[in-house]
């Protein structure tokens, strides 16, 4: 062959081949550098090994991720179905209607163009979603992973039950990631139809005012709906949470765990109040620890629990309790968030004034984390004991049931709203990456094999919705993730 047409060949293919490769690198970059760094501290912790040791484990780590069934494999896959299967495609369809006598012409119509994408992404979504399941999920992985051990025990029971000669198959090792993809999906649909009816309304005089709200507060609700679904899983349902997420939350809401494990037993009608049912001494180690009276922690002698318990010895004031709760989480967060922004702008930071955006960013960033916290506490408050027994009566609603759920349940509808001191598009990011997270609590971890086609259907259709945009609307996937999926496919 000519060296000049070989060279020409390999120019042409050269832009079809970039968003193969580049997907593959950031798969890679995305599942090896946390291995990476978790090792280097291993190996700047002493561990006890030898220099050749070491170097073995550093090297399995970065090839860990050297083969078929990983996720830059399955990376690569979906993009190279998605951009080198409509090419094919329209290729061959065009020469089927060459050889029909029809006009070839008819298929490079945007309509057809996009549906051609659309099912070519489909079609490798569909595929590759097989590459990071191939493995089949162990009991023991099951059992070690699983948020909920009873969901496990059960769904073993009824395989046990309808085939009690084989071993049960689970699946749902791809879970967080089809629950990413549909989220994702989702917000671009959204997108796309509110761009729809800007066009439409564009001459409409109320349109300006709707255009200027609707999308923020959208966002907010967002945030606000998952934020009240973590929070009131983490209440009452702390295992359906990471463990490192419900530590995290923990760490920021400082609240005694003695107190969260009698509005839990509330809950499950165990801690009932003017009964003797033996949970009075759960509430008076507390009392004694912070120097109240004893019978304060008895249920059968004081109904309900009294607010300075909720306080923790900040006073019986729930709006003192609620400035103190803000100071204490605002001074926590400034030693996270200010050391994170000027260590993530030191490159680009080359003024005072770049300085003090990342301070401003740091301290809103605080302030909402504060206002979250502060507001939780006091929607309890107020619930329970301050607006809640004057609005409805003991009758209507008692004591038990405020403490049972209804108390906690508005300090989770409430505290999400104060994602409205941030930046607009601070809080799209957030509502974006807490979403999925709200939606992981309600589902299960690990299901029967047999359903599997289910989230692969799903994964599918969202993989196919978000690549379609990238070729098509690029814009309509919003956030850090369309401007890294843009880098890559474009």
């Amino acid at each position: 062959m000519d060296p000049a047409a070989l060279t020409r060949r390999c120019h042409r293919a050269a832009p079809l081949l970039k968003p193969i490769l580049r997907a593959y690198a950031l798969g890679y970059l995305s599942s090896t550098t946390p291995k990476v760094l978790s090792c280097l501290r291993r190996l700047w912790g002493k561990n006890g090994l030898t220099y050749q040791e070491n170097l073995e484990q550093l090297l399995g780590v970065l090839t860990s991720t050297l083969r078929l069934e990983s996720f830059p494999t399955f990376c690569a896959s979906l993009v190279a179905g998605s951009t080198l299967a409509p090419l094919l495609v329209l290729r061959g369809l065009q020469a089927v209607l060459r050889r029909l006598g029809s006009d070839p012409r008819r298929l490079s119509s945007k309509e057809a163009s996009r549906l051609i994408q659309l099912i070519s992404a489909f079609v490798s979504a569909w595929f590759s979603f097989q590459i990071l399941n191939r493995r089949p999920v162990s009991l023991q992985t099951v059992y070690k992973d699983a948020r909920d051990e009873t969901e496990v025990s059960t769904a073993i029971s009824q395989h046990s039950m309808l085939h009690p000669h084989t071993r049960p198959q689970f699946a749902g090792r791809t879970m967080d990631l089809t629950l990413f993809t549909f989220t994702r999906a989702i917000d671009s649909l959204a997108c796309i139809s509110w761009a729809w009816s800007r066009q439409k309304q564009k001459d409409s005089p109320r349109w300006a005012l709707v255009d200027s709200l609707v999308p923020s507060l959208g966002d907010s609700a967002v945030f606000a709906a998952s934020a009240a679904v973590v929070m009131w899983a983490w209440f009452y349902v702390p295992e359906r949470l990471p463990k490192a997420y419900g530590k995290w939350i923990g760490e920021v809401a400082k609240v005694d765990e003695r107190l969260i494990e009698a509005l839990r037993r509330a809950r499950r009608n165990v801690f009932v109040y003017g009964k003797d049912t033996g949970q009075a001494p759960l509430l008076e180690s507390m009392c004694r620890d912070f120097g109240w009276p004893i019978e304060w922690g008895d249920p059968a002698k004081t109904i309900p629990i009294r607010c300075e318990m909720v306080h923790m010895g900040c006073g019986s004031s729930c709006e003192k309790h609620a400035v103190s709760r803000f100071v204490r989480t605002f001074k926590f967060a400034c030693a996270t968030y200010i050391p994170l922004q000027i260590a993530f702008r030191f490159r680009s930071m080359k003024s005072m004034a770049a300085l003090r955006r990342a301070v401003s960013d740091a301290l809103r960033s605080s302030s909402f984390l504060a206002s979250f916290v502060s507001i939780f506490y006091y929607s309890v408050c107020l619930a329970r004991t301050r607006l809640g027994p004057r609005i409805f009566s003991k009758d209507t609603v008692s004591p038990q049931m405020w403490d049972s759920g209804l108390c906690v349940g508005a300090g989770c509808v409430m505290c999400g709203w104060s994602i409205l001191v941030e930046h607009a598009k601070k809080r799209q990011e957030i509502a974006l990456f807490v979403a999925p997270r709200a939606a992981a609590t309600v589902l299960p971890r690990f299901y029967d094999k047999k359903y599997q086609y289910r989230e692969r259907a799903a994964f599918a259709v969202s993989a196919a919705v978000l690549l379609t945009c990238f070729r098509e609307s690029p814009d309509m996937v919003r956030g850090v993730f369309g401007r890294i999926g843009r880098s890559v496919l474009n």
